[in-house]
């Protein structure tokens, strides 16, 4: 079974120069190993958040996230790149799948003009081989208290219609062969872009609202407040001052100086879908 080279891996998901000086730099005065029992709870679901912690706390001062970066990176190549070929799963996914880091850090960057990686919470579910990106959108399988398939969607997305129906297509066929177990599970989505306040914010012709449309509303949460990050990146001011450059960033700053709450809302996919 082949590894991969770290250089390699760089190549691959398309780092910026900038962050793989930076990664390099860390290499050269590495001192120690990861003790073997943190990496093991990184692949533990319900242990991953306690291993992400002890990896920082066992890393020290790390302002901008490249030493965590590294070693997560690190385990890609000695583990998870492993585990894709062994279960013959196309360098094609693995690529996309872990270029979640490149569009991170890009995105960082275009916000507050700085590299800077601060999703290593996120990473277990890539490591792991739970997470995987099929076209347009990301599925986890998630073996909890009970059993789903958790689609995320990246902020590069392209989320036409046509789009996004090629990309469950695709993971229908991808689970049917790789996860054949997993063939009755309901497919959930937990995110803003749910919420039913959009259809009146950006009307019926709008591409989230087209998405949206694929799932059944189970629940809002209304308290919930990330979603703000996503509308309004990088900022930290009063709601007064708001951004307004897309017609979603005005409608939702009327509606939340309305003194009304906006949130997150969680679904499952009408099975219709994949009739």
């Amino acid at each position: 079974m082949s590894g991969l080279e770290q250089k390699k891996l760089y190549a691959l998901l398309e780092l910026p120069q900038e962050v793989i000086e930076a990664l390099n730099g860390y290499e050269a005065g590495r001192m120690k190993e990861i003790p073997e029992e943190i990496y093991q709870k990184l692949f533990e679901r319900n242990q991953w958040e306690d291993g992400i912690k002890e990896l920082q706390n066992y890393l020290g001062d790390d302002p901008m996230g490249m030493k965590i970066l590294w070693e997560l990176l690190h385990i890609v190549c000695r583990y998870t790149y492993a585990e894709y070929e062994k279960r013959g799963i196309a360098e094609e996914i693995f690529v996309a799948t872990m270029k979640f880091c490149t569009r991170f850090l890009n995105e960082h960057y275009a916000t507050w003009g700085t590299y800077k990686f601060v999703w290593a919470w996120w990473f277990p579910r890539q490591l792991s081989v739970k997470e995987f990106r099929i076209g347009a959108l990301e599925y986890e399988f998630v073996d909890g208290h009970e059993r789903e398939i958790a689609v995320h969607i990246p902020s590069d997305a392209d989320m036409g219609i046509d789009s996004i129906k090629q990309s469950l297509s695709a993971f229908d066929s991808f689970r049917e062969h790789y996860f054949a177990d997993w063939k009755d599970v309901k497919l959930t989505c937990d995110s803003w872009m749910l919420m039913p306040e959009l259809q009146e914010f950006l009307g019926d012709s709008s591409r989230i609202v087209s998405f949206q449309k694929l799932f059944e509303i189970e629940h809002i949460d209304r308290e919930a407040t990330w979603y703000m990050g996503w509308i309004y990146p990088g900022y930290e001011g009063p709601k007064e001052a708001l951004p307004e450059k897309t017609k979603l960033q005005r409608e939702l700053k009327k509606f939340l100086l309305e003194g009304k709450k906006f949130g997150i809302a969680k679904g499952y996919m009408n099975k219709k879908f994949f009739s």
